[in-house]
Parts: C-alpha cells; structure tokens; sequence
C-alpha cells in the first residue's frame, strides 16, 4: 500500500536516517521531509500526507504549533531518550503515538510497524465516527416525524377532512372550489374559492405592503391583480378578449369567473408564509360578520394544508428512513463480518472499564473463555484471571518494561491511577508475541487492538542479525556496497571507506549521481560510454574512475553495477561493489615505466620511441607535414667514465636528458636508447622540406648550445658535447629502423667533421646546413669585428625638404661583399643574434644624430631605427635604449623607433608601458607597413604613437589600382583622425607623390627621393 509520510525535522543526519528506515526499493512509501514548522505548513497546503512525523522542537519552534493545521491527519511525536514527559504531554494534547529516540537509531527497526498500527487506529476511529453520526442524524428524524404527527388529524384520513371541510364552505358561501391548476365553476357563477401555494402568487407592492401590516391578524385583499398574476406564473393560459376581463381590464384563466373581490389568510409554516387560502367574486361583497363567521373555518382549511404536507413529509421520512435503516443494517452485518474475519483481537472498554465489544479472534489470542466475557466484565476482572493462571509470568516478566506497572496497577484494580502505555509487547506461555495497542475515546473509554507478531519479531530479529552480519563483512572489506535510485543518485554506501592513513576518502555521496561527483577525471568518451549502459538498464563492470581525496591525494576507485527492477518490473535503481584500486594502478604504472621508460633518466627507452616515432609517421602522413630525428651521441663520454667512474657518468646523463628535454616542445620526444645515445624525434614541421630542415636545424643548435654549458657533478665542473645527426620523414613507408640508421650515420659524419657539430642525412640539405651555419659564424665574426653599418634613406617633405631619414643596416663582408639585409636579418633573428646586431644598429644612429646635431644645417633632422620583436619584448629595452642615448649624447626627440604591427600586439599592455616610459624622454615612435598586418583599431587608439607608414606595397600601385588608392587615402585620413602624421613608403614617381600630397600626405620616402646610402650622400 502506497503511503505518504511528512517528517518534520531540523537534524539532517537523522532525517537521512528515519528517509532510510522507512524507503526501500521495494516498498511505496514516500517521505517528504520539512526542515522547519513553515516549510511544513507549505508542504501541508500542497498535499495532504496519510501521517505526520515530528520531532520535538525545529529551528523555528515547537511541533505544537502545526497541531492547528493537521485537520484529523495522524501526527506522531519523536522524543529523545530520557525526554518521556514530552511524550506524555503531546498525548494529551491530540498526538496519535510517540517513539523513543535511542541514542543508537535502533527504535527505527520497529518504526515502520508503529506507523502501520496508528494508520490503522485512525481508520477504525473514523468509521466508529461515521456510524454513530448516522445513528444521531436517524434520531433526530424519529423526533421530527413525532412532532409532525401531532398536526395531523385524528378521526379521519387528512386529505378527506380536508375535502369534506372545503365541500362545507362551497355551501355555505355559494362558490365554486377548485385547487391549484384546476378551475370550477359554482352553480350560480358567482363565489369562488381558491388555494394557492407561496410558489404560485405573485404579489404587486400594494399587496406586499397591506400584508406587511397586517401580518398577524391576516388581511382583506381587494386587489384581484396578485392572484391573476399567481395564476399567469403558474403556467395557465390567459384569454385576452372583453368578455374574460375584468372591469379593471386584468386578465384571468379560461372559464374563470371575473374577479371582484377577494378575502385571503395567510397559512404559515416555521416562520415562513407557504400558502394563501380564500374566497372569491361575493356579488354583494363580505359583510362583518360573514368575516367573523369565515375567519375560523379558513384556519382550519390552512391547518389542514399543513397536515396534507406533514403528512407527505412524514411519508418520505419513513422512506428514507427505512432505506438508511437497511443500509445500517448491511453496514452492521459487514462490520460484525470483518471484526469476526480480522486477524486482529480487538475489544472495546466503556469509560467504567467493562469490556462491551470484542471479537472471536481477542478470544483465541488471550485464552479467553467467552462466558466470561458474554457478562461485560471489567478489565481488571480479565487481568485478575490471566495473572492467577500465569499468562504474564512471574512478576509479569512476560510483558515490556514500560506495561508491567500498569498491568500490575490493573491486577490490584486500580488501573487509572498510572499512564497507559499506548503500545507494548507481551509473550504468552506458549512462547507467542503479542502486541497490545490502547486508543483513547474522547468520550471516555479506550479501545484495544491485540496482534500477533511472532513472526514478524522474528523476522525482523533475523533481518537484525542479517544486517548486523552484512555491516561487520563490509567494515571488514575492503570493497564497498552501494545503491542507487531510479534517477541514478546514492541513496545508500556501506563499507571500509578509508585510505591507508585511516582517515575517510571523501564525503558520504548521497543525492548525486556518480557523474556530479567532485574531484573526478574521467574521459569524456568513457563518460559517454557509461551513462548510455546505465540509461539502457545495462549491468556494468570495472568501470574505473580516478579521483581527489579530501587531502588532496589522488585515489582509483573501480565500480560495477546492476540495475534493480521491482515485482512489475520497473526500474528502480542500481546496486553494486566498488573498491579502491590504486594500489593496482600505481602497480601497473610501474610496470609501464619500467617497460617503456628508461630507468636512469626517466625518459622513454627504444620501445616507446619505436611507437611514437611510428604515430608521428602516421601523422605526417595524414597532414603533409614533416617530422625529424635527432640522434646525439656525447663526445668523449668514455673517457668520463674511465677516469671519473660510472657513478659520475650516470648523473651527467642525468642532467643531459633534463636539458634536452627543456630545449625541446611539449610535444617532441626525447629518448635514451642506452649509453651516451639520446634521440628526438619532432613531429608537425613545415610542409617544405626546406623550411622543416632549417625548423630541426634550429632545435638541434639549440641543443647543441644547452648542451656545451659545464655541468656541475659533485661539486666538479665537467665539460661535455654532443655530437648530431639529423634525418627527415614524412611518410610511413620508410621503417622506423631505417630512420634511426640514417640519423645514426648522419651523428657519425658529425663526428668525422670534428665532432660538436650537427649534421644532415640528405647531402644536399647538408651542403644548405653548412652555408646556414657558415653563415652564422661569419654574422658572430662580422659582430666582434663591427663589419656592419648604416644606410640612410632620406625622408622628405611636401617642397622636396630634407626632414631625416631612415637607417638601414648593412654587412660590409670581408670575402662576400654588401651583403643585402634579407640574406643576414632572417637568420640573425632564428639563432637570437638579432639582440647584439640592434644593439650595434641603434649605437650607431644615436652617434649619427649627435654629429648632426652639431650642424646647424642638420640639427633638426630626425632618424627613424627599425626595432625586431626580439629587441622589443626584452625585459630591458627600455634600458639599453636609454645607455645608447645617454653613451651618444643624442636628443631623445630626434629619435624615431619604428615598429610592426604584429610585434605591437603580442602583448600590448606591455607594449604600452615601454612605449609610454620611452616616450616621456621625447623618443618617437612610428608604425611601419601599416595596413598589412591585423591590427584592431581599438588597439590603435591606446598605443602612444605619433606616425604612420604607409606600405610601399600599398604606394606603388597608387595611381592604377583603385584598391590601393582606397587603402592609401583611407590610412592617411585614419592618422589624420588620430593626430598622426603620415609618412609613405616607396614613392618612385612624381605622380604618386600628387596624388598622396593632394589626399594629405605631407611626408614621403622612396627612389624618387634617393636611394639608401651613406650618410655623406644625404
């Protein structure tokens, strides 16, 4: 049977508690549980529960105060042990029953059995209730029927009396008779009399007046039109000619004399008017004493009215009567039916103590013998034989604790002195349990309900025991048990829940699912995996999941489940295991390591490698991109180890391993196949083969440098170096094998060419390596000895004036000649040589701005110096800036640092700071190849620029291009807007110059003006 529970209760921990002694999977009880008096009260205006729950006082009062909204709902109080008073209290204040709070919860076993008992108390309460209305309403209409007989006449039957007495007064006042809907006419057609019921007159104000003062004495009506309009409401048809009307032209019924006159009485009946009776059309009119004389016989014509009525209500009484008798009666055998067929004893004891009802079944339960009871005796006549023949045992051992005092006090019959106990248990001789439930009646008396519960006891000790078992396994296990509801949420977790260090793993996981745990990291494609079995009903198994302790150590947990179904097969949830798995995981890791990582370094050994490099060949080949193998072998590593011994040359390959792994991406592979060799494997470079060759060449010189610092093994500085071999890939036909055989080869051509070197496979990217590399000792070579210098390209104004110019840097080469920019910058910028060559750069111009500022003739040029991103996002370019200027004795005004739309938006709060400390001395900043970047115009507004360049590449196309022309025109009036100036690029014609100079470029650089070149060309 489904049941509804509230619980009100302000403790969380035994609100769970009482939720899981009463809701199982396999019962329909439902507890809702109110935390407050006022939640209660809104739970309670929502739904109607079949009982109530209540501890003794909430956060917000007492449980007395919910008593007024109850409204006959069965309300139990929960008390802590020792706190009895309260319960006695709540009793007598309209509490259905009360349960003991042990310390323990162990009162919770016999709860649900306590709720069924008070539900069932509450039913039979009800329908004595009902019943003894039932008999109370049939009382009151025997009295009603008594009273209504003494109207009626005696001698004869009321409807003939009622017949001959107005047949009488036809005769003596010569008119014709006639009830309502029926019309007759006198000999004479002169007098008529009339009856008429309250719902067939329609009275006129003049009419409802007259009455209104003459309500006690009866009235005279002498206006016909009331009666007329009785009769036109009662539905009879009205003849609208002359001769049917009256001299005051109201009509009346066919065949109906005209009206003239009228003498009525009102009949009333309990207080209200129900009928008038009168006579009609006397030619001549009504004397006085013709009134005086007509007066009582119309009385009684209304008495004999009201008799006719009576006497049909008291026909329809009777009616009623006898069916509710019979059906009281069929209600009576069924109740005697059910109390005989009852597995229940029960009995019912008077407010004197005599037992008035029982049943066959309180008999056999107790031992009884029913001539005793046929008697009505008194309860403690009952309990004087049960005690004398030993059913309660020695000293009523066989009874509870708390009912022996009373039952002794009803032996010595004195049984209202002491409390009744509404609830115990009693064992018979025959070693039975029976339990004994008392229910006060408000008017005096109680009502007892005896039931055996052996069984039930029986099993529910067995249950005891069961779960007492299941605890101590799973407090001893090391797996857990758990339970879920239907929408996948813990609803219960049992067992040894605690780490190595004995404190819990986490907090108890009730009312979430497994995937709304916290601390949790688990593949979202695992999840996905999951939650489709468990949305299936699917048993799973082994379903691992990695989480956080609450002191923040990670654990492995591996749960399996399956789901449960109730009698009709509906889904109700899941159960199953859990354990803790991490010392298997950690185990398994081990081995993993142990496997395929290398023990010394903790890189990844050949096998490892063997894979990776395989994954990054299928790599390559899906996208097109190359991949690179480096193999490095230390120089003179032996030679370590036989003079130093292995100890030392096992922490220098220690260290080794640690700085190729920090030269190399996230992503790259660093291995050790053993010994002194290490390989790297890079995976996603150019598509080209030549420009993946310069990427691996790039992170190879940066191995070879981080490789070449000293190391320091114990407290001694060593010295070691590598030697490289580098090989391409790009497609999976080659085998791994073969790839570490060229790149083994390649390390030994390095080591051939003098070893502390790096060297290609392939001899044509061999030959472009040693140019590159080549080339790179000459720029440190042409850096020591300052074979770099400067150009200068002048920029101009609108009249062709010399305003400065632009220096550009250029490599004098002892063997090479003029080396161009783009064959020295690129590479300059790769190995990180760009730093001492910008340093050298902006030395040089700030000298230059000091010898001109010493000519009055160029005093007032200024120069513009291109800045790369390397030099700008050094933690101290503010700082060398300053040194140049200061070391120079240059004006910082005359100084114009150029810079690049992108190196401005690597990080431009940054950018700001540097640009603002520089500006604050005068130093100038310009914004070179505006329009080919990415930049946003938001950006544009904060950066402290004073001027814009515009692209050459913009420029040269000016005059044919409509594009460009837009472009152009749009950046010169974009700077116009900002306050900028505009300086434009790249101007080889007069034409070009018009047309910027007519759009508002006042400012131009280019070949129309001069080429770069030395400063004594300007």
């Amino acid at each position: 049977m489904s049941i509804s529970v509230l619980l009100i209760e302000s403790d969380s921990h035994h609100a769970q508690a009482v939720v899981d002694a009463l809701v199982d999977p396999w019962s329909q009880w439902r507890v809702d549980v109110a935390s407050s008096l006022a939640q209660a009260r809104e739970q309670f205006a929502r739904s109607r529960p079949d009982i109530v729950l209540a501890a003794q006082r909430t956060v917000d009062g007492s449980v007395f105060g919910l008593l007024d909204v109850l409204d006959g709902v069965p309300v139990m109080i929960i008390v802590r042990s020792g706190a009895e008073t309260h319960a006695a209290q709540a009793m007598r204040n309209g509490f259905n029953d009360y349960a003991v709070q042990d310390p323990a919860l162990d009162y919770l076993h016999a709860l649900p059995a306590q709720i069924d008992a008070v539900l069932e108390r509450h039913s039979h309460a009800r329908a004595r209730v009902t019943a003894e209305a039932m008999l109370a309403r049939h009382h009151r209409l025997l009295q009603a029927i008594s009273r209504a007989q003494a109207m009626f006449i005696a001698s004869s039957v009321p409807r003939a009396t009622f017949e001959a007495l107005l047949d009488e007064l036809m005769s003596l006042t010569q008119s014709a008779f006639g009830l309502v809907g029926q019309v007759q006419r006198a000999a004479d057609g002169h007098a008529y009399l009339r009856v008429h019921a309250m719902t067939d007159i329609s009275w006129d104000e003049t009419s409802r007046a007259l009455y209104a003062r003459h309500a006690d004495e009866g009235m005279v009506f002498d206006n016909p039109r009331s009666l007329v309009g009785a009769a036109l409401a009662s539905g009879e048809p009205v003849i609208s000619n002359d001769a049917s009307h009256d001299e005051r032209g109201v009509g009346v019924p066919p065949g109906h004399p005209p009206l003239r006159t009228y003498l009525g009485l009102p009949i009333h009946a309990g207080g209200e008017l129900v009928a008038m009776v009168g006579l009609a059309n006397r030619p001549e009119g009504y004397t006085e004493a013709e009134v005086q004389f007509l007066q009582p016989l119309l009385n009684t014509v209304g008495q004999l009215e009201l008799a006719r009525r009576a006497e049909l209500a008291r026909r329809a009484v009777e009616a009623e009567l006898a069916r509710t008798s019979a059906l009281l009666a069929d209600k009576t055998r069924a109740l005697e039916g059910t109390l005989a067929s009852m597995s229940q004893g029960i009995s019912n004891v008077d407010a004197q103590g005599r037992i008035r009802v029982y049943n066959q079944r309180y008999l056999e339960l107790l031992d009884l013998p029913e001539a005793l009871l046929a008697t009505q005796p008194k309860v403690e006549e009952v309990v004087r034989l049960q005690t004398e023949r030993g059913d309660f045992g020695p000293e009523f051992q066989f009874l509870d604790h708390a009912a022996r005092p009373y039952v002794a006090s009803e032996y010595a019959a004195h049984g209202d002195h002491l409390d009744m106990p509404d609830v115990y248990v009693r064992r018979t001789p025959g070693g039975r349990y029976i339990e004994v439930r008392t229910r006060l009646l408000e008017e005096g008396g109680r009502v007892r309900t005896f039931t055996d519960v052996t069984n039930y006891l029986t099993t529910l000790e067995a249950l005891r025991a069961s779960e007492s078992r299941w605890r101590s396994l799973t407090q001893l296990s090391s797996d857990w048990y758990w339970e879920q509801d239907a929408q996948f949420r813990f609803v219960r977790l049992d067992g040894n829940r605690h780490d190595a260090a004995g404190g819990p793993r986490d907090e108890m996981p009730y009312g979430v699912t497994l995937w709304e745990l916290p601390g949790t990291f688990v593949a979202e494609g695992q999840w996905r995996a999951h939650r489709s079995a468990v949305t299936a009903h699917e048993v799973f198994h082994d379903f691992e999941m990695k989480r956080t302790g609450r002191a923040g150590q990670p654990y492995w947990v591996s749960i399996s489940g399956q789901p449960i179904f109730d009698a009709e097969g509906r889904f109700t949830g899941y159960r199953g295991v859990a354990r803790d798995i991490t010392e298997r995981k950690q185990a398994e890791a081990e081995i993993q390591r142990l496997a395929f990582y290398d023990e010394l370094t903790g890189l990844p050994n050949r096998r490892l490698l063997m894979d990776r490099l395989a994954c990054a060949a299928t790599l390559s080949a899906r996208d097109g991109s190359h991949g690179a193998l480096l193999f490095l072998d230390l120089d003179n590593f032996k030679g370590i180890n036989d003079t130093l011994g292995h100890e030392w040359g096992d922490q220098l390959l220690v260290q080794v391993g640690a700085r190729i792994s920090a030269s190399v991406r996230a992503t790259d592979t660093v291995a050790r196949l053993g010994g002194d060799e290490f390989v790297v494997a890079l995976q996603g470079l150019h598509r080209l083969q030549t420009e993946a060759a310069a990427e691996a060449e790039a992170v190879a010189q940066k191995v070879l440098t981080a490789l070449n610092s000293p190391y320091q093994v114990n407290g001694c500085e060593i010295h070691s170096t590598p030697s490289i071999g580098i090989t391409l890939f790009s497609d999976a036909l080659q085998p791994v094998q073969e790839w570490l055989k060229r790149a083994d080869l390649a390390m030994y051509q390095a080591k051939a060419q003098g070893r502390n070197r790096l060297c290609f496979f392939d001899p044509a990217m061999q030959v472009a390596a040693s140019a590159r590399l080549a080339l790179e000792g000459d720029i440190r070579q042409g850096l020591l000895r300052e074979e770099f210098l400067l150009h200068y390209q002048p920029v101009v104004d609108e009249s062709g004036l010399v305003m400065g110019a632009e220096a550009l840097v250029r490599w004098l080469h002892p063997q090479r000649g003029m080396v161009s920019p783009a064959d020295f910058i690129p590479l300059a910028e790769q190995t990180g040589l760009i730093l001492v060559l910008g340093q050298q750069v902006l030395s040089m111009a700030c000298r230059q701005l000091a010898q001109w500022a010493g000519d009055a003739a160029t005093s007032w040029w200024s120069l513009a110096v291109n800045v790369s991103a390397q030099e700008f996002r050094q933690p101290d370019f503010v700082q060398k800036v300053l040194a140049a200027l200061q070391d120079s004795g240059a004006d910082p005004g005359r100084l114009t640092l150029e810079l690049t739309e992108s190196l401005l938006l690597q990080d431009v709060e940054d950018s700001i700071l540097k640009m603002q400390a520089l500006r604050k001395l005068g130093v100038g900043f310009s914004l070179d190849d505006f329009g080919t970047g990415y930049s946003s115009l938001s950006y544009l507004k904060r950066l402290p620029l004073d001027q814009l360049k515009i692209d050459q590449s913009f420029v040269r196309d000016v005059l044919t291009d409509p594009h460009d022309a837009t472009i152009a025109c749009t950046i010169i009036t974009l700077a116009h807007s900002l306050g900028l100036e505009v300086v434009a690029e790249g101007v080889e014609t007069d034409g070009q110059r018009l047309f910027l100079l007519r759009n508002g470029c006042r400012k131009f650089q280019g070949y129309l003006f001069g080429r770069p070149g030395l400063v004594e060309l300007l």
